[in-house]
C-alpha cells in the first residue's frame, strides 16, 4: 500500500511538472493573458481534467511557475554569505532569481507583460510577486518585520519590477544591463533606508 500511494505520489509530481512545462512553452509563443486552460492542456499533452484537478485556474499555474522558481533560488543561495552587507546578498539573490527566469526568457517575459491585465489580476499578481520578494529578502537576511520592514519589502517589489522592465530589453549573454540596474536601484534604496534611519 505505502508503495502504491508514494507511485502515485511520483506520477502527480510528474503530471504537475508536465503542465508547468507545457504553461512555460504556450507563454514563449503567446500573450499569458490571452492564453487558455485549454490551450495549456494542448501544451502538455493532457486532458482539460487533469489540469483542472490540480489548478483551477491559469494565476494557480503562474503561482505554481513563481514557487518553484523562488524555490530554485532558495536552493541556490541556501547559505549566505553573512559577512558581506545586505545590498550586496540582496543583489545575488534577486539577480541569481533573473538568471534563473532567463533560462525561460520568452515565457517570462510573457508573464511579466501580462501583469496586472485586469483588476483583479493585478491583486493577484501584486500579491504574487510581494510574496516572492518576502521569500528572497528573507533568503538575504533583510529584516521585513514590523511596519518598517513592511515598507521596505513593498520598496523592494517596487524595485524589483522597474529591474525587470530593463531585463526585458537586456538580451545580451551576461544580461550586464540588467546587473547595472539592479545595482543602481539597490544603491538609491539604501540610500533613502539610511536617510530616513538617521
Amino acid at each position: 500500500m505505502r508503495h502504491k500511494r508514494a507511485q502515485t505520489e511520483k506520477n502527480s509530481r510528474k503530471i504537475r511538472e508536465v503542465i508547468i512545462s507545457g504553461a512555460l512553452n504556450i507563454a514563449s509563443r503567446s500573450p499569458w493573458e490571452f492564453v487558455s486552460l485549454l490551450e495549456v492542456a494542448d501544451s502538455a499533452g493532457l486532458k482539460m481534467e487533469d489540469i483542472l484537478v490540480r489548478f483551477p485556474d491559469k494565476s494557480a499555474i503562474l503561482s505554481a511557475i513563481m514557487d518553484d522558481l523562488d524555490h530554485q533560488v532558495e536552493e541556490f543561495c541556501a547559505v549566505p554569505d553573512q559577512s558581506t552587507p545586505v545590498r550586496d546578498r540582496l543583489f545575488d539573490v534577486l539577480m541569481e532569481r533573473i538568471e534563473r527566469a532567463n533560462d525561460h526568457r520568452d515565457a517570462h517575459i510573457s508573464f511579466f507583460k501580462s501583469f496586472g491585465w485586469t483588476k483583479n489580476a493585478a491583486c493577484q499578481d501584486m500579491a504574487l510577486m510581494k510574496r516572492s520578494m518576502t521569500r528572497m529578502a528573507k533568503l538575504a537576511g533583510m529584516d521585513v518585520d514590523g511596519m518598517f520592514g513592511s515598507i521596505k519589502l513593498t520598496g523592494l517589489t517596487l524595485s524589483y519590477v522597474w529591474v525587470l522592465l530593463t531585463w526585458t530589453q537586456d538580451s545580451s549573454p551576461d544580461l550586464g544591463k540588467t546587473m547595472s540596474e539592479l545595482d543602481r536601484i539597490l544603491g538609491r534604496a539604501e540610500r533613502v533606508y539610511t536617510y530616513f534611519k538617521t
